[in-house]
């Protein structure tokens, strides 16, 4: 939902007859979103609280073309991270073949203290976009080209999911789909309009996008070379990202799919770190109240040898009136920091009038992470079970 404040409609008349022709509408639209989780389980109970806004200056061209600017930012209350992933295990660099990296996919690390912030804020997109004919540029501060049109099984919240949750409710994150290879730092995107018909041969969309120099360290993405206690992380310019999305109908049949791939070089010059290489797959399906899908990533870490990063995710959604239940499963491997872990989750939502979501559920998390030792590098498997209650309201 969104709250809107519009000009004069614009009449679709002749130009010859119409004095009014070259007149542009312009709006300004302003968007909330905000949710907050009650967890309870296996640690203390706690509450934690997300909010992000978009506000789009647009106009529209006397050929219906929109053109205009975004602005936007996120504010979030959690402990423990900054950007997704953060600190597990104990395992010191040097010992054993414990490196001194922090994965930079996964955002996982083995060493230092945990980040102490507990409420983080950031303004993430800032972007000028314009419509032609075949699509939309963007240039400035958004998601690259292979997150534009990303899909994957259902999910009943915002917040809290088995795989790439805005908050880590289970306290065991670790596998995320998405590929966050830009972050949100300034790039240059292009992004097709949906080519073909659906009920046919099917919608085919491209995106395509080039980011100079990749340095934000965000909420959900945080791109450092110098971390926590010494730790070093690879960094990356020059990344290029392609997307791909296609969706055909057959019947009461629903699917769609969605590929991506990023690059990028290396920009510290250090030995062992190379440029990076990721692939993301995802596919979803639905069938009247029915649907189910299922995301994989696959990541070289920027790293040498055998360090990369995999995740993949499952889910089947039932909708009954106005509920949405759904089991999601997750699971992630981490080469470069020797962590490995399993999410599930079962829970549903539904929605309250036009603008609140409310639901519950229950997570229960693996992580096995390294713990250094006098002999070595030994793995120890922790595990949670949670109990949470979530609010989302939009506007």
């Amino acid at each position: 939902m969104s709250g809107t404040i519009a000009g004069p409609p614009a009449f679709p008349q002749d130009t010859f007859s119409d004095p009014y022709s070259d007149f542009q509408t312009e709006t300004t639209r302003l968007d909330l979103r905000a949710g907050s989780v009650v967890r309870a389980g296996d640690g203390a109970a706690d509450l934690l609280f997300d909010l992000d806004g978009d506000v789009t200056f647009e106009r529209f061209s006397e050929a219906g073309r929109r053109y205009g600017l975004v602005l936007g930012g996120r504010l979030q209350t959690e402990t423990g991270h900054r950007g997704f992933g953060g600190l597990t295990g104990d395992c010191a660099p040097g010992l054993a073949d414990c490196e001194g990296v922090q994965g930079p996919v996964s955002g996982l690390r083995t060493y230092g203290a945990p980040d102490a912030d507990s409420v983080r804020g950031e303004l993430d997109t800032a972007y000028l976009f314009g419509e032609t004919g075949w699509g939309e540029w963007r240039i400035g501060r958004t998601s690259g080209a292979a997150r534009q049109d990303a899909v994957g099984g259902p999910q009943a919240f915002r917040l809290s999911r088995a795989e790439g949750g805005r908050v880590n409710t289970g306290g065991l994150w670790g596998a995320r789909t998405e590929n966050f290879s830009s972050g949100e730092d300034a790039k240059i995107l292009f992004r097709s309009i949906a080519l073909g018909q659906e009920v046919s041969v099917g919608t085919l969309r491209a995106s395509v996008s080039w980011t100079p120099s990749v340095r934000q360290c965000g909420l959900d993405h945080c791109a450092r070379e110098y971390g926590p206690a010494g730790l070093i992380s690879p960094v990356f310019d020059d990344v290029i990202e392609l997307g791909v999305h296609y969706a055909v109908r057959r019947g009461d049949h629903a699917w769609e799919m969605s590929g991506g791939y990023s690059t990028g070089a290396d920009a510290t010059g250090r030995a062992g770190f190379t440029g990076l290489k990721s692939f993301d797959f995802g596919l979803s399906w639905k069938n009247g109240a029915w649907s189910a899908g299922a995301r994989t990533l696959v990541s070289d870490n920027g790293l040498s040898g055998d360090a990369g990063y995999q995740a993949w995710s499952a889910s089947a959604g039932y909708e009954a009136g106005p509920w949405l239940w759904t089991l999601e499963y997750a699971g992630f491997s981490d080469n470069a920091v020797h962590v490995d872990g399993e999410s599930w989750q079962i829970g549903g939502s539904r929605l309250i009038g036009e603008r609140w979501v409310a639901g519950f559920g229950l997570q229960s998390q693996t992580r096995d992470a390294p713990q250094g030792t006098p002999t070595g590098r030994r793995q120890d498997e922790a595990d949670a079970l949670t109990g949470f209650f979530e609010l989302g309201w939009q506007f």
